[in-house]
């Protein structure tokens, strides 16, 4: 009986442990990365003389880089936040500024952790209601890379408008006073210039004054909360602060900036060459690792926030040769892992076509920077250099490898496919291909449907867009097709995949970009095409619609035979900072038309039965409305 209690206890004791241990709050001291500011920060004025904006760059240490990189890995990302006890953990950035004086800052209580952050999110109070001024930046989401940027000190408000709240702030019943920017900013640093009337705008002569501007990193830990019986019965969320970095500063009393040239930019330290697991038509892809000096940092830090560029450009060559191509692949500079793929060694980027690459294959591998520099975010490039190369690294291929789209082989070329009119289902990959890639507009083009693939807008960074859709009954592969927005500017195939979400690198920030996505069966043949989705990167004036609404109560609708709904959706923008262009109203999609229809958002039902109606933005944002006919 003694021996069952030891036995009993001890087990409760483990349990006990295993608890403490998952519900333990995590600290600074135990973060896989050391919690520290950027030690780089610069900044410029936007090329625009109407507005206060400005273009804020800050570094980023490779410790925290690494973390960033693997939790894009989900058995590493696992790995982490099992070894943490935690469900999440994920790094954010806070941007503070001031005008004239550099200990004038605006961070206040509500950028920290207080009573409103458990249910509403820094920033807000236990009523959330916010409680920072519109200048204030809270929420910086950073990339994994050596330098990241973020727009600040974008918008006022109308000081003409006495109903502005963001210039004037709010009152609310209780006596609070939630601060707008007439409270932040002092009569005397400011102007007000009346672009129409009632209309108004602010605006700051930097040469009578100074903006300053510094930032600091946070982790965001979400912990599970156990009952008695160790079962899951909530979650902690806890914030962890670095200290703020040193000052950047614009205008009449910060420094002048000295850009780097072609005799001072160092040649990239790469190491490491090896093939990946991942390839690109077949081909293979070659991983490598870069270190950035942290001098290089501080150029490229400062590089960026002025609107120019350093990007790292990647060469190879089969050794024996003499020619080296220039390959596709990462371009950001930054300590940790980058892939580049080697079709061009031996085959073509337009066609996607390659001759073998046999085993036993050795390639060269080298690098160099380019850099573009201007003086003012948006202003005219002052120059363009390279720096010299890295050393060169070799790699020798341990299996054959050959492209996707096969080149001919000189005999008969097969008898060509009958061209289709339209991307209903059952087209072969060529049909399908041969369709999009000849479409000469933006729209939906005729036959693709939304509600079975559902793609839509997952996420965006300055020069990335993620793209995600749903799994597809009998579906093997799924093709994408995409290119820059624009009537002029034709599909083309991008990649096949067989999970259900796609990245594209190496875009340009603050563009928009256009996506189809098709679903093949394991014959090849076409199970759908979803709608067109049009997605802009970060770092620039335009943003996406991020979630719809419409007049549908807990997206359901009943009607009687004959009857009509107005559902008067509205798209919802990300952030009111950011315009949306729109390429495509909201559009509609009945999963079964003899039930109701929809036009124009008015539902109209056709026969007893129950269907559903998809309304959708051009991001992919959409409500699946629930229409029951009576």
């Amino acid at each position: 009986m003694k021996k069952l209690i030891s036995i009993t206890l001890i087990c409760l004791l483990l349990i006990s442990c295993v608890t403490v241990a998952a519900s333990a709050k995590v600290e600074k001291s135990e973060l896989p990365f050391e919690l520290i500011p950027s030690k780089t920060v610069s900044m410029s004025k936007v090329y625009d003389d109407t507005s206060t904006d400005m273009n804020f760059s800050y570094s980023m240490e490779s410790d925290m880089i690494q973390f960033m990189q693997n939790c894009d890995d989900e058995s590493k990302r696992e790995a982490i936040m099992k070894r943490y006890g935690v469900e999440d953990m994920y790094i954010n950035a806070q941007i503070d500024w001031a005008i004239d004086d550099p200990t004038d800052w605006h961070q206040n209580e509500f950028w920290n952790d207080n009573e409103g952050t458990r249910s509403f999110g820094l920033g807000y109070d236990s009523d959330a209601r916010p409680r920072t001024a519109e200048w204030d930046v809270i929420y910086a989401g950073p990339d994994a890379q050596s330098t990241n940027e973020c727009w600040i000190t974008r918008y006022a408000g109308n000081p003409l408008d006495p109903t502005e709240s963001r210039w004037n702030g709010t009152d609310y019943e209780d006596g609070v006073h939630a601060i707008g920017m007439k409270d932040v900013l002092k009569p005397d640093q400011y102007t007000v210039v009346e672009a129409e009337p009632g209309d108004g705008r602010v605006v700051i002569d930097y040469t009578k004054h100074t903006v300053y501007a510094r930032m600091r990193y946070y982790v965001v830990t979400s912990t599970p909360k156990f009952d008695e019986l160790n079962q899951v019965v909530g979650y902690d969320t806890n914030y962890l602060f670095s200290d703020w970095s040193n000052a950047a500063a614009y205008g009449k009393d910060a420094s002048n900036w000295t850009p780097p040239s072609a005799d001072t930019l160092e040649a990239p330290v790469i190491s490491n060459l090896t093939v990946s697991s991942e390839t690109f038509n077949d081909y293979p892809i070659v991983a490598y690792s870069q270190t950035v000096s942290d001098e290089l940092n501080k150029s490229l830090t400062e590089v960026t926030a002025h609107g120019g560029t350093i990007r790292i450009e990647t060469e190879a060559r089969v050794k024996g040769t003499k020619e080296w191509k220039s390959l596709q692949g990462d371009f950001d500079v930054k300590s940790g892992w980058n892939e580049s793929d080697i079709l061009a060694i031996n085959g073509s980027y337009e066609d996607g076509t390659g001759k073998p690459i046999p085993a036993g294959t050795e390639i060269e591998f080298r690098a160099r920077y380019w850099c573009s520099l201007r003086l003012e975010f948006g202003g005219d490039i002052i120059d363009e250099f390279y720096s010299p190369y890295s050393d060169v690294l070799t790699v020798t291929f341990t299996k054959d490898y050959a492209a996707d789209h096969k080149p001919s082989t000189g005999g008969d070329d097969p008898k060509p496919e009958k061209p289709i009119k339209d991307l209903d289902a059952g087209a072969t990959k060529t049909q399908v291909e041969d369709f999009i890639t000849s479409l000469k507009s933006d729209a939906d083009p005729k036959g693709s449907t939304f509600g079975i693939l559902s793609a839509k807008h997952k996420k965006s960074a300055n020069n990335s867009i993620t793209i995600s859709w749903n799994k597809v009954k009998g579906a093997k592969t799924y093709v994408i097709y995409g290119n820059r927005c624009g009537k002029n500017k034709p599909y083309k195939y991008l990649t096949t995949v067989t999970k259900t979400s796609y990245t594209q690198k190496k875009l340009n920030k603050g563009t928009y970009y256009k996506y189809l996505v098709t679903a093949f069966n394991k014959s090849g043949k076409s199970i759908s095409t979803a709608k067109t989705l049009h997605i802009a990167t970060k770092g620039g004036k335009v943003g996406n619609f991020k979630k719809l609404t419409t007049a549908a109560k807990k997206d359901k609708v009943s009607l009687k035979k004959g009857k009509t709904f107005n559902l008067k959706p509205k798209a919802v923008p990300e952030s009111k900072k950011l315009k949306v262009s729109v390429h495509r109203k909201i559009q509609y999609e009945s999963s079964n038309k003899k039930i109701a229809t929809v036009s124009g958002g008015k539902i109209k039902a056709q026969k007893k039965g129950t269907c559903y109606i998809y309304v959708y933005a051009q991001s992919g944002a959409f409500k699946k409305i629930k229409v029951t006919v009576k």
